[in-house]
């Protein structure tokens, strides 16, 4: 495949995490329910297109293993984990929304300026 491929993947994933992040984090907290079974499909989906896309893109492209990289996948496994935080309580539920916010911010930051 070719890389624009690849990064469209990667866009399509951040779409999906995103939307289910948002249909999870509404319903986490609520009396200790979990959310429907939609939002948590779109959120693993999500997750993986965007490890395998990302990954694809980054060997297509011959990029050499950097640190940003490194940082990016340390937000992806907080995004991973925070419907997780939210529903047992770790988190409350606006902190949760602000933190996943500030991670998808980072995450688009690092890929812009590979800052190290």
């Amino acid at each position: 495949m070719s890389p624009e491929i690849y990064r469209l993947l990667h866009v399509v994933g951040a779409l999906l995490l995103f939307a289910g992040l948002g249909g999870s984090l509404a319903h986490a907290g609520k009396d200790g329910g979990k959310a429907p079974a939609l939002f948590l499909a779109m959120h693993g989906i999500g997750l993986l297109t965007l490890l395998v896309a990302g990954i694809g893109y980054v060997h297509k492209m011959n990029i050499p293993w950097q640190n940003w990289i490194t940082a990016k996948i340390a937000c992806w496994v907080l995004l991973a984990a925070a419907p997780i935080l939210v529903r047992k309580g770790v988190l409350p539920r606006f902190a949760g929304i602000v933190m996943v916010l500030a991670l998808g911010a980072t995450a688009v930051w690092l890929a812009q300026s590979k800052p190290f």
